[in-house]
């Protein structure tokens, strides 16, 4: 991708958190790029560091979280070093996000036509009318019919698939260029989830708009991403994109990954489903080497120093001392 087309550079995102034990490292050393017109998934088990890293890009971190990073850039610009001025002027505007749960993003107290129209107002200045005309255009689009009627109405009112499609509506107001995606659709049911999904890969298609999708779910990344970042322990892991990882994952935490996933017609009813085993590690402390290594059938003592990234982006990458990646 050349540099006009990367429309958020993430290099050396770091998150630590104090706490009553000690520094809790969320997230370490995270390094991503996504171009316009691409879609990114960030993949990983709870607690991997996803959501802490979607926060940190927003600058949304909770008070006792500190941020470093050496570069962290949107449209070029370089939100690290940025006022606090600017980088509001840029969320909600250039950059908007799409939460887990709907339901404590949108407020309880205000109709969903005020809260869709209150940042279109400040970010472009416009009248009540034309941010609300604008609000019955996106909700149109996300699919929510009778739209006009609807901005009465209050987040209680609505399903949980049409509060999701409120929030995507309202994270396009502005026609954001990066749009992030945490875990969208984990709390709808099944049926709700497909829909939402398709939904969010058609618009991202239809508005060549950057994209970021966090879950949990690699079905969901085979179906919408074209590059993927395995998380573990607040690291990527490995990268590269979704076609080469399915076919060849070189690092055994991927493999395990792809392993606990049942496949129609070579899964037996009533065969034991693959499993990693262990735990994930403490991230309070000092940590050194692979976070892995504990889990890890390929783990030899070079494991414990300082682990290699091996491959180059847009290729396949994996943070692991085995330079061909773990046989499978």
């Amino acid at each position: 991708m050349s540099a006009t087309d990367i429309v958020l550079d993430v290099q050396g995102l770091t998150v630590d958190i104090a706490t009553p034990r000690g520094t809790l490292h969320a997230v370490r050393d995270v390094s991503f790029q996504v171009a316009r017109g691409e879609t990114l998934c960030l993949v990983g088990e709870s607690g991997c560091g996803k959501s802490m890293t979607s926060l940190a890009v927003m600058g949304l971190l909770p008070k006792a979280a500190r941020r470093s990073t050496r570069r962290l850039a949107v449209l070029g610009e370089d939100l690290s070093t940025a006022r606090a001025r600017r980088v509001n002027a840029l969320r909600g505007n250039k950059m908007a996000m799409v939460f887990q749960e709907p339901m404590t993003a949108l407020n309880p107290a205000y109709p969903i036509g005020d809260q869709l129209t209150e940042h279109y107002i400040h970010h472009r200045r416009a009248s009540t009318r034309q941010a609300r005309d604008r609000a019955v255009e996106l909700l149109e689009k996300v699919g929510i019919a009778s739209a006009a009627q609807r901005l009465g109405q209050y987040p209680h009112q609505l399903s949980g698939g049409l509060r999701q499609r409120v929030m995507i509506a309202m994270a396009l107001m502005c026609g954001p260029e990066l749009l992030i995606a945490d875990e969208p659709s984990t709390a709808l049911d099944v049926t709700i989830q497909a829909q939402i999904l398709r939904l969010l890969a058609d618009l991202q298609a239809e508005l060549g708009i950057a994209m970021v999708l966090i879950t949990h779910d690699l079905g969901v990344v085979a179906r919408i991403a074209r590059q993927v970042a395995v998380m573990y322990a607040g690291q990527i892991v490995e990268e590269g994109p979704v076609a080469s990882l399915f076919a060849a994952p070189r690092h055994p935490y991927t493999q395990g990954l792809l392993g606990c996933i049942p496949v129609p017609g070579r899964t037996a009813p009533g065969q034991p489903l693959g499993t990693i085993p262990g735990v994930v590690p403490s991230l309070v402390g000092d940590l050194r080497g692979c976070a892995f290594i504990d889990r890890c059938s390929h783990a030899q003592p070079p494991c414990r120093d300082t682990v290699p990234v091996h491959g180059h982006a847009p290729g396949p990458q994996w943070r692991c001392i085995l330079t061909q990646g773990a046989a499978a």
